[in-house]
């Protein structure tokens, strides 16, 4: 496993997450992804969830749904830990493509 692997998994248990839900391996890889080409965040439905879906062999709506699902297990665990990624108190449990952007743009900031 990469260097940018467990720091993503790394951070996803920091925030509650666990990884017997199917949602936190598409969640890395997402994260991945998005790290590789921060350009996929603009487009998760599009570009995103597809070529996570392609990998896993599913569909993308069992993608959207299952990282859903994982942000819902963390906003609930660890909803402190989320305002500070994001810098600012968030007023509610964020999207699927806000969740992305923000451990993204903190990831990406944390690289050396």
């Amino acid at each position: 496993m990469s260097p940018e692997h467990n720091a993503i998994r790394h951070l996803l248990m920091s925030l509650g997450a666990t990884p017997n839900y199917i949602g936190f391996r598409y969640t890395v890889h997402a994260l991945s992804l998005s790290l590789e080409q921060d350009e996929r965040l603009t487009h998760v439905s599009k570009y995103l969830y597809p070529d996570i879906a392609s990998h896993y062999h599913t569909t993308y709506m069992a993608v959207e749904r299952d990282i859903r699902t994982l942000i819902s297990v963390i906003w609930r665990n660890n909803p402190q830990l989320m305002h500070e990624l994001a810098g600012h108190e968030l007023k509610q449990k964020p999207t699927t493509a806000q969740f992305l952007s923000i451990l993204t743009v903190y990831l990406s900031a944390s690289e050396p």
